[in-house]
Protein backbone atom coordinates (compact mmCIF):
# COMPACT_ATOMS: atom_id res chain seq x y z
CA UNK A 1 0.00 0.00 0.00
CA UNK A 2 3.06 2.24 0.76
CA UNK A 3 4.48 1.89 -2.69
CA UNK A 4 1.24 2.33 -4.63
CA UNK A 5 -0.35 5.08 -3.07
CA UNK A 6 2.13 7.93 -4.18
CA UNK A 7 1.39 6.17 -8.23
CA UNK A 8 -2.56 6.68 -7.46
CA UNK A 9 -2.02 10.12 -5.65
CA UNK A 10 -0.05 12.22 -8.31
CA UNK A 11 1.12 11.43 -11.80
CA UNK A 12 4.38 13.19 -10.91
CA UNK A 13 5.46 10.23 -8.84
CA UNK A 14 4.77 7.40 -11.29
CA UNK A 15 8.62 7.20 -11.93
CA UNK A 16 9.14 6.93 -7.89
CA UNK A 17 6.87 4.23 -7.49
CA UNK A 18 8.43 1.97 -11.19
CA UNK A 19 11.99 2.63 -9.80
CA UNK A 20 10.91 1.25 -6.50
CA UNK A 21 9.78 -1.95 -8.58
CA UNK A 22 11.73 -2.01 -10.51
CA UNK A 23 15.14 -1.62 -7.93
CA UNK A 24 13.60 -4.46 -5.66
CA UNK A 25 16.20 -6.76 -5.29
CA UNK A 26 14.15 -9.95 -4.46
CA UNK A 27 11.47 -11.19 -7.74
CA UNK A 28 9.34 -11.59 -4.93
CA UNK A 29 9.28 -8.10 -3.77
CA UNK A 30 8.64 -7.05 -7.31
CA UNK A 31 5.90 -9.82 -7.29
CA UNK A 32 4.00 -8.44 -3.96
CA UNK A 33 4.50 -4.73 -5.52
CA UNK A 34 2.05 -5.44 -8.58
CA UNK A 35 0.01 -7.49 -6.80
CA UNK A 36 0.32 -4.69 -4.08
CA UNK A 37 -0.75 -1.82 -6.91
CA UNK A 38 -3.26 -4.25 -9.11
CA UNK A 39 -5.74 -4.60 -6.51
CA UNK A 40 -5.74 -0.82 -5.15
CA UNK A 41 -5.84 -0.10 -9.13
CA UNK A 42 -8.96 -2.15 -9.42
CA UNK A 43 -11.09 -1.14 -5.85
CA UNK A 44 -10.07 2.49 -6.41
CA UNK A 45 -11.20 3.32 -10.05
CA UNK A 46 -13.39 2.71 -12.67
CA UNK A 47 -12.76 0.52 -15.83
CA UNK A 48 -11.37 2.94 -17.92
CA UNK A 49 -9.03 4.13 -15.07
CA UNK A 50 -7.47 1.24 -14.80
CA UNK A 51 -6.93 0.20 -18.61
CA UNK A 52 -5.42 4.18 -18.61
CA UNK A 53 -2.85 3.73 -15.57
CA UNK A 54 -1.84 -0.15 -16.25
CA UNK A 55 -0.70 0.66 -19.48
CA UNK A 56 1.14 3.37 -18.29
CA UNK A 57 3.06 1.12 -15.94
CA UNK A 58 3.24 -1.02 -18.69
CA UNK A 59 4.73 1.41 -21.24
CA UNK A 60 7.15 2.81 -18.43
CA UNK A 61 8.69 -0.71 -17.58
CA UNK A 62 8.96 -1.52 -21.02
CA UNK A 63 10.98 1.10 -21.19
CA UNK A 64 13.16 1.14 -18.25
CA UNK A 65 13.50 -3.34 -18.89
CA UNK A 66 14.99 -2.54 -22.58
CA UNK A 67 17.80 0.17 -21.03
CA UNK A 68 18.55 -2.59 -17.98
CA UNK A 69 18.85 -5.01 -21.30
CA UNK A 70 21.41 -3.51 -22.76
CA UNK A 71 23.74 -1.99 -20.01
CA UNK A 72 23.65 -4.80 -17.46
CA UNK A 73 26.67 -7.24 -18.39
CA UNK A 74 24.96 -10.31 -17.10
CA UNK A 75 22.67 -10.33 -20.19
CA UNK A 76 24.24 -12.34 -23.43
CA UNK A 77 22.78 -9.31 -26.32
CA UNK A 78 23.82 -12.23 -29.07
CA UNK A 79 21.32 -14.98 -28.16
CA UNK A 80 17.31 -14.76 -27.31
CA UNK A 81 16.86 -17.82 -25.87
CA UNK A 82 13.00 -18.10 -25.39
CA UNK A 83 13.97 -20.55 -22.47
CA UNK A 84 16.21 -18.83 -20.70
CA UNK A 85 16.04 -19.97 -16.85
CA UNK A 86 17.97 -17.53 -15.25
CA UNK A 87 15.89 -16.00 -12.50
CA UNK A 88 16.16 -12.58 -12.89
CA UNK A 89 15.29 -12.70 -16.68
CA UNK A 90 12.27 -15.06 -16.18
CA UNK A 91 11.24 -12.52 -13.06
CA UNK A 92 11.63 -9.72 -15.69
CA UNK A 93 9.23 -11.69 -18.30
CA UNK A 94 6.65 -12.42 -16.01
CA UNK A 95 6.94 -8.91 -14.84
CA UNK A 96 6.21 -7.56 -18.41
CA UNK A 97 3.67 -10.26 -19.21
CA UNK A 98 1.73 -9.28 -16.20
CA UNK A 99 1.25 -5.78 -16.54
CA UNK A 100 0.92 -6.13 -20.21
CA UNK A 101 -2.73 -8.42 -19.25
CA UNK A 102 -3.45 -5.39 -16.89
CA UNK A 103 -2.98 -2.43 -19.26
CA UNK A 104 -4.44 -5.20 -22.28
CA UNK A 105 -1.92 -3.91 -24.88
CA UNK A 106 -4.84 -1.93 -27.25
CA UNK A 107 -2.89 1.38 -27.72
CA UNK A 108 -5.68 4.21 -28.67
CA UNK A 109 -8.07 1.66 -29.44
CA UNK A 110 -11.06 2.02 -26.85
CA UNK A 111 -11.53 -1.32 -24.50
CA UNK A 112 -15.27 -3.39 -25.27
CA UNK A 113 -16.27 -2.36 -21.81
CA UNK A 114 -15.88 1.46 -23.09
CA UNK A 115 -18.09 1.21 -26.11
CA UNK A 116 -21.79 2.76 -25.34
CA UNK A 117 -24.15 0.22 -26.58
CA UNK A 118 -26.94 1.47 -29.15
CA UNK A 119 -29.80 -0.60 -31.48
CA UNK A 120 -30.94 0.35 -34.81
CA UNK A 121 -34.04 -0.90 -36.05
CA UNK A 122 -34.52 -1.36 -39.54
CA UNK A 123 -37.75 -0.99 -41.11
CA UNK A 124 -36.95 -3.26 -44.03
CA UNK A 125 -34.76 -6.08 -44.40
CA UNK A 126 -30.77 -6.24 -44.74
CA UNK A 127 -29.73 -5.26 -48.68
CA UNK A 128 -28.87 -1.93 -50.32
CA UNK A 129 -31.98 0.00 -49.07
CA UNK A 130 -29.80 -0.28 -45.52
CA UNK A 131 -26.29 -0.25 -47.09
CA UNK A 132 -25.66 2.95 -45.08
CA UNK A 133 -25.67 1.40 -41.56
CA UNK A 134 -24.33 -1.93 -42.41
CA UNK A 135 -21.25 -0.12 -44.47
CA UNK A 136 -20.78 1.77 -40.99
CA UNK A 137 -21.29 -1.08 -39.32
CA UNK A 138 -18.74 -3.19 -41.54
CA UNK A 139 -16.04 -0.68 -41.57
CA UNK A 140 -16.14 0.24 -37.55
CA UNK A 141 -17.46 4.12 -37.87
CA UNK A 142 -19.43 3.46 -34.82
CA UNK A 143 -16.85 1.81 -32.70
CA UNK A 144 -14.89 5.06 -34.13
CA UNK A 145 -17.43 6.95 -32.15
CA UNK A 146 -17.41 4.91 -29.05
CA UNK A 147 -20.17 2.94 -29.77
CA UNK A 148 -21.02 -0.95 -30.06
CA UNK A 149 -24.04 -0.65 -32.72
CA UNK A 150 -26.47 -3.50 -32.81
CA UNK A 151 -28.55 -3.43 -36.30
CA UNK A 152 -31.60 -5.15 -36.13
CA UNK A 153 -33.12 -6.24 -39.50
CA UNK A 154 -36.53 -5.06 -40.37
CA UNK A 155 -39.61 -6.79 -42.77
CA UNK A 156 -43.53 -6.65 -43.77
CA UNK A 157 -44.23 -7.28 -39.95
CA UNK A 158 -42.48 -4.88 -38.48
CA UNK A 159 -43.92 -1.69 -36.82
CA UNK A 160 -40.81 0.18 -36.12
CA UNK A 161 -42.68 3.17 -33.90
CA UNK A 162 -43.51 0.78 -30.47
CA UNK A 163 -39.84 -0.22 -30.54
CA UNK A 164 -38.69 2.85 -30.24
CA UNK A 165 -41.37 4.09 -27.66
CA UNK A 166 -40.79 1.06 -25.64
CA UNK A 167 -37.03 1.43 -25.65
CA UNK A 168 -36.07 -2.32 -27.43
CA UNK A 169 -34.59 0.00 -30.27
CA UNK A 170 -32.13 3.50 -29.33
CA UNK A 171 -32.75 4.50 -33.12
CA UNK A 172 -35.28 3.33 -35.66
CA UNK A 173 -35.77 3.88 -39.22
CA UNK A 174 -39.06 4.50 -40.70
CA UNK A 175 -41.26 6.69 -43.10
CA UNK A 176 -42.03 10.53 -42.45
CA UNK A 177 -45.96 9.51 -42.82
CA UNK A 178 -46.50 6.39 -40.68
CA UNK A 179 -44.53 8.85 -37.81
CA UNK A 180 -46.98 11.84 -38.04
CA UNK A 181 -49.86 9.22 -37.65
CA UNK A 182 -47.90 7.37 -34.92
CA UNK A 183 -47.24 11.05 -33.39
CA UNK A 184 -51.17 12.48 -33.74
CA UNK A 185 -52.10 9.00 -32.20
CA UNK A 186 -49.99 10.07 -28.84
CA UNK A 187 -46.12 8.18 -29.57
CA UNK A 188 -43.48 10.39 -28.28
CA UNK A 189 -41.21 10.32 -30.84
CA UNK A 190 -39.70 12.73 -33.34
CA UNK A 191 -37.82 12.62 -36.77
CA UNK A 192 -33.88 13.97 -36.50
CA UNK A 193 -32.15 12.79 -39.66
CA UNK A 194 -33.16 11.30 -42.90
CA UNK A 195 -31.60 9.00 -45.29
CA UNK A 196 -33.47 9.23 -48.15
CA UNK A 197 -34.11 13.30 -49.15
CA UNK A 198 -36.41 12.15 -52.33
CA UNK A 199 -39.38 9.55 -51.73
CA UNK A 200 -38.87 6.57 -54.16
CA UNK A 201 -42.58 6.20 -54.81
CA UNK A 202 -42.81 5.74 -58.19
CA UNK A 203 -45.26 4.66 -61.46
CA UNK A 204 -43.75 2.08 -63.57
CA UNK A 205 -44.73 0.86 -66.90
CA UNK A 206 -43.19 -1.25 -69.74
CA UNK A 207 -40.98 0.43 -72.02
CA UNK A 208 -43.12 -0.81 -74.73
CA UNK A 209 -46.32 0.39 -73.95
CA UNK A 210 -44.91 3.73 -71.81
CA UNK A 211 -46.66 5.93 -69.40
CA UNK A 212 -44.77 9.15 -69.08
CA UNK A 213 -46.20 11.76 -67.21
CA UNK A 214 -48.62 11.63 -64.41
CA UNK A 215 -51.42 12.98 -66.82
CA UNK A 216 -50.94 9.91 -69.09
CA UNK A 217 -52.53 8.05 -66.20
CA UNK A 218 -55.88 8.91 -67.19
CA UNK A 219 -58.06 6.58 -68.77
CA UNK A 220 -55.27 3.37 -67.31
CA UNK A 221 -55.48 0.94 -65.50
CA UNK A 222 -52.99 1.13 -62.20
CA UNK A 223 -51.97 -1.47 -60.36
CA UNK A 224 -51.59 -0.16 -56.60
CA UNK A 225 -51.45 -1.60 -52.95
CA UNK A 226 -53.81 -0.83 -50.46
CA UNK A 227 -51.61 1.45 -48.57
CA UNK A 228 -50.86 3.60 -51.76
CA UNK A 229 -54.31 4.64 -52.96
CA UNK A 230 -54.54 7.79 -50.53
CA UNK A 231 -51.31 8.88 -52.08
CA UNK A 232 -52.34 8.50 -55.36
CA UNK A 233 -55.86 10.20 -55.56
CA UNK A 234 -54.20 12.95 -53.51
CA UNK A 235 -51.35 13.21 -56.13
CA UNK A 236 -53.86 13.61 -58.98
CA UNK A 237 -56.12 16.08 -57.58
CA UNK A 238 -53.49 18.27 -56.37
CA UNK A 239 -52.05 17.72 -60.29
CA UNK A 240 -56.01 18.36 -61.46
CA UNK A 241 -56.25 15.25 -62.35
CA UNK A 242 -59.53 13.42 -61.29
CA UNK A 243 -58.79 10.17 -59.27
CA UNK A 244 -61.73 8.73 -60.62
CA UNK A 245 -60.05 8.86 -64.12
CA UNK A 246 -57.60 6.18 -63.10
CA UNK A 247 -58.93 2.70 -62.72
CA UNK A 248 -57.17 1.28 -59.70
CA UNK A 249 -56.42 -2.34 -59.95
CA UNK A 250 -55.59 -4.11 -56.35
CA UNK A 251 -52.06 -5.77 -55.85
CA UNK A 252 -49.09 -6.45 -53.82
CA UNK A 253 -45.54 -5.58 -54.55
CA UNK A 254 -45.13 -7.93 -57.09
CA UNK A 255 -44.77 -6.68 -60.89
CA UNK A 256 -45.95 -9.90 -62.26
CA UNK A 257 -49.10 -8.32 -63.02
CA UNK A 258 -47.71 -5.56 -65.50
CA UNK A 259 -45.79 -7.76 -67.32
CA UNK A 260 -48.89 -10.62 -67.82
CA UNK A 261 -51.28 -7.10 -69.02
CA UNK A 262 -53.46 -6.80 -65.99
CA UNK A 263 -52.60 -3.26 -65.80
CA UNK A 264 -50.88 -0.72 -67.31
CA UNK A 265 -48.83 0.27 -64.63
CA UNK A 266 -47.91 -0.16 -61.15
CA UNK A 267 -46.94 1.62 -58.21
CA UNK A 268 -43.50 0.85 -57.17
CA UNK A 269 -40.50 1.64 -55.67
CA UNK A 270 -37.51 2.86 -57.80
CA UNK A 271 -35.31 0.98 -55.60
CA UNK A 272 -37.25 -1.84 -55.86
CA UNK A 273 -39.68 -3.13 -58.52
CA UNK A 274 -38.05 -1.57 -61.56
CA UNK A 275 -34.60 -3.23 -60.61
CA UNK A 276 -36.33 -6.47 -60.20
CA UNK A 277 -37.82 -6.68 -63.47
CA UNK A 278 -33.92 -5.08 -65.48
CA UNK A 279 -32.53 -7.42 -63.88
CA UNK A 280 -35.15 -10.15 -65.47
CA UNK A 281 -34.28 -8.06 -68.90
CA UNK A 282 -38.30 -6.16 -68.62
CA UNK A 283 -37.04 -3.23 -69.56
CA UNK A 284 -39.98 -0.61 -68.26
CA UNK A 285 -40.19 3.48 -67.45
CA UNK A 286 -40.19 4.63 -64.46
CA UNK A 287 -41.18 8.47 -62.92
CA UNK A 288 -41.22 9.42 -59.54
CA UNK A 289 -44.07 10.77 -57.38
CA UNK A 290 -41.88 13.27 -56.07
CA UNK A 291 -41.75 15.14 -59.16
CA UNK A 292 -45.62 16.19 -58.73
CA UNK A 293 -45.47 17.33 -55.58
CA UNK A 294 -44.87 13.84 -53.40
CA UNK A 295 -42.28 15.40 -51.26
CA UNK A 296 -41.76 12.92 -48.07
CA UNK A 297 -38.86 11.78 -46.47
CA UNK A 298 -37.72 7.87 -46.20
CA UNK A 299 -36.39 5.87 -43.97
CA UNK A 300 -36.21 8.61 -41.39
CA UNK A 301 -34.28 8.36 -38.10
CA UNK A 302 -36.82 8.07 -34.85
CA UNK A 303 -35.82 8.47 -31.55
CA UNK A 304 -38.55 8.86 -28.48
CA UNK A 305 -38.93 11.93 -26.36
CA UNK A 306 -37.34 10.53 -23.48
CA UNK A 307 -33.71 9.70 -25.22
CA UNK A 308 -33.85 13.27 -26.45
CA UNK A 309 -34.40 14.28 -22.58
CA UNK A 310 -31.16 12.49 -21.43
CA UNK A 311 -27.91 13.64 -22.52
CA UNK A 312 -26.12 10.48 -22.59
CA UNK A 313 -28.30 8.76 -25.06
CA UNK A 314 -28.94 12.11 -27.16
CA UNK A 315 -25.32 11.95 -27.51
CA UNK A 316 -25.34 8.53 -28.47
CA UNK A 317 -27.93 9.30 -31.46
CA UNK A 318 -25.98 12.37 -32.36
CA UNK A 319 -22.75 9.97 -32.88
CA UNK A 320 -25.07 7.31 -34.72
CA UNK A 321 -26.07 10.13 -36.54
CA UNK A 322 -22.44 10.72 -37.23
CA UNK A 323 -21.04 7.27 -38.23
CA UNK A 324 -24.32 6.72 -40.54
CA UNK A 325 -23.40 9.33 -42.94
CA UNK A 326 -19.74 8.42 -43.55
CA UNK A 327 -21.59 4.53 -43.72
CA UNK A 328 -23.79 6.71 -46.54
CA UNK A 329 -20.61 8.44 -47.84
CA UNK A 330 -18.45 5.38 -48.40
CA UNK A 331 -21.39 3.21 -49.70
CA UNK A 332 -22.69 5.80 -52.44
CA UNK A 333 -18.71 6.00 -53.58
CA UNK A 334 -18.66 2.33 -54.10
CA UNK A 335 -21.76 1.13 -55.03
CA UNK A 336 -21.12 -2.36 -56.42
CA UNK A 337 -18.78 -2.83 -53.40
CA UNK A 338 -21.58 -2.22 -50.64
CA UNK A 339 -24.00 -4.55 -52.94
CA UNK A 340 -21.39 -7.35 -52.49
CA UNK A 341 -21.50 -6.63 -48.83
CA UNK A 342 -24.95 -7.04 -48.28
CA UNK A 343 -25.64 -9.85 -50.30
CA UNK A 344 -22.34 -12.01 -48.98
CA UNK A 345 -22.40 -10.80 -45.22
CA UNK A 346 -25.24 -9.16 -43.75
CA UNK A 347 -27.73 -9.99 -46.59
CA UNK A 348 -26.85 -13.67 -47.32
CA UNK A 349 -30.18 -15.33 -45.47
CA UNK A 350 -31.95 -13.04 -47.93
CA UNK A 351 -31.00 -14.92 -50.87
CA UNK A 352 -30.32 -11.98 -52.54
CA UNK A 353 -29.25 -11.71 -56.08
CA UNK A 354 -25.77 -9.79 -56.80
CA UNK A 355 -26.61 -8.18 -60.11
CA UNK A 356 -30.17 -6.56 -58.82
CA UNK A 357 -28.61 -5.70 -55.84
CA UNK A 358 -25.50 -3.46 -57.25
CA UNK A 359 -28.32 -2.18 -59.70
CA UNK A 360 -30.87 -1.54 -57.04
CA UNK A 361 -27.58 0.42 -55.07
CA UNK A 362 -26.72 2.68 -57.52
CA UNK A 363 -30.58 4.29 -57.57
CA UNK A 364 -29.47 5.88 -54.01
CA UNK A 365 -27.41 7.83 -55.60
CA UNK A 366 -29.88 10.39 -56.67
CA UNK A 367 -32.29 9.71 -53.75
CA UNK A 368 -29.71 10.23 -50.82
CA UNK A 369 -27.52 12.78 -52.74
CA UNK A 370 -29.62 15.60 -53.60
CA UNK A 371 -28.14 19.47 -54.48
CA UNK A 372 -29.15 20.36 -49.99
CA UNK A 373 -27.09 16.76 -49.24
CA UNK A 374 -24.02 18.40 -51.03
CA UNK A 375 -24.51 21.52 -49.61
CA UNK A 376 -25.55 20.55 -45.98
CA UNK A 377 -24.29 17.15 -45.42
CA UNK A 378 -25.81 13.49 -46.09
CA UNK A 379 -29.18 13.44 -43.62
CA UNK A 380 -30.06 16.69 -43.69
CA UNK A 381 -33.07 18.11 -43.54
CA UNK A 382 -33.12 21.11 -44.40
CA UNK A 383 -35.70 24.39 -43.50
CA UNK A 384 -37.20 23.73 -47.09
CA UNK A 385 -37.61 20.42 -47.26
CA UNK A 386 -39.45 19.52 -43.88
CA UNK A 387 -41.74 23.08 -45.12
CA UNK A 388 -42.35 20.44 -48.22
CA UNK A 389 -43.06 17.91 -46.36
CA UNK A 390 -45.47 19.30 -43.76
CA UNK A 391 -47.26 20.58 -47.13
CA UNK A 392 -47.39 17.08 -48.59
CA UNK A 393 -48.67 15.43 -45.37
CA UNK A 394 -51.38 18.29 -45.08
CA UNK A 395 -52.54 17.41 -48.37
CA UNK A 396 -53.21 13.65 -47.26
CA UNK A 397 -55.09 14.95 -44.31
CA UNK A 398 -52.16 14.50 -41.74
CA UNK A 399 -52.27 17.60 -40.16
CA UNK A 400 -48.96 18.07 -37.77
CA UNK A 401 -46.69 20.78 -37.22
CA UNK A 402 -43.01 20.76 -38.00
CA UNK A 403 -42.08 21.30 -34.41
CA UNK A 404 -43.83 18.74 -33.54
CA UNK A 405 -42.55 16.37 -36.22
CA UNK A 406 -39.26 17.37 -36.34
CA UNK A 407 -35.86 18.00 -34.51
CA UNK A 408 -32.79 19.51 -36.29
CA UNK A 409 -30.75 20.14 -33.63
CA UNK A 410 -28.95 16.66 -33.56
CA UNK A 411 -28.15 17.37 -36.80
CA UNK A 412 -26.37 20.39 -36.08
CA UNK A 413 -24.13 18.53 -33.22
CA UNK A 414 -23.31 16.15 -35.70
CA UNK A 415 -20.34 15.80 -37.68
CA UNK A 416 -21.54 16.66 -41.41
CA UNK A 417 -19.95 14.43 -44.03
CA UNK A 418 -20.81 15.60 -47.73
Amino acid sequence: MVIAEPYLAASSRNLWFLNCILSARHLDSVTQSLCTVSKLIVRSTSAARQHSIARSIFCHISHTLCITYLENPMFNHNTINMRNTNPFVVGIASVVAAVALLAGCTGNTPSSNSLTDTTMQLGWIANVENMGPYVALDKGYYKAEGLHTTIIPGGPSVTVEPLVVSGKALVGLGSTDTVAKAILQGAPIKIVAASLQKNPTSIMSLASAPVNTLKDMVGKRLCIQASGQDILKTVLAANKIDPNSVEFVPANFDPSPLVTGQCDAFTSFLNNQPITLAAQGVKTKTFPLSDYGYNVFSDVFIVSDSTLADTAKRAAVVKMISATARGWRSALDDTDSAASLMVSNYGKNQNLDLAQQKLGAKTYLDLVETDEVKEHGLLTMSDAAIKANIATLSSLGINITAATLFDTSLLADAKPVK
